[in-house]
């Protein structure tokens, strides 16, 4: 079973109803990483995280919307998994460990010929990988 961290949280409704969220999560299963948006409900009662195996009910687009554009508000509503897995991977390929699950971008080992490689993109792949996986 996957294990989900929240790493980001929009939410509607006020404390003490009902609340619709949209997250953005690392999703832990096994060995595999991986990260993506999901809409869940937390419960009036005590603000805990309902469980509906991989569904959410939303009432209206417009409330979905309304959240989508809170996380965009907040500066995260631009992720996109595809594209994070693409930077670990062009990083990968010029000698780079990267770790999803900590964010972590770096040099395998001290004198490593890959040191000064690091293109433009490069740096660009690592703060993206380092911003979103937190």
């Amino acid at each position: 079973m996957a294990r989900v961290d929240v790493l980001r949280e929009a939410r509607t409704g006020e404390v003490g109803e009902a609340q619709l969220c949209l997250h953005w999560c690392r999703y832990r299963d096994g060995g595999s990483i991986t990260y993506g948006y999901r809409f869940v409900w937390r419960r009036a009662k005590d603000g805990s995280i309902q469980a509906a195996r991989g569904q959410a009910r939303i009432p209206s687009f417009e409330r979905a919307e309304s959240l989508m554009k809170e996380a965009a508000k907040e500066g995260w509503g631009n992720r996109d998994a595809a594209e994070l897995e693409a930077a670990a991977e062009r990083l990968r390929k010029l000698g780079y460990k990267v770790d999803l699950a900590s964010g972590y971008v770096g040099l395998p080992y001290k004198q490593s010929e890959c040191r000064d490689k690091l293109s433009q993109q490069g740096i660009e792949d690592a703060l993206l990988i380092q911003q979103w996986t937190h």
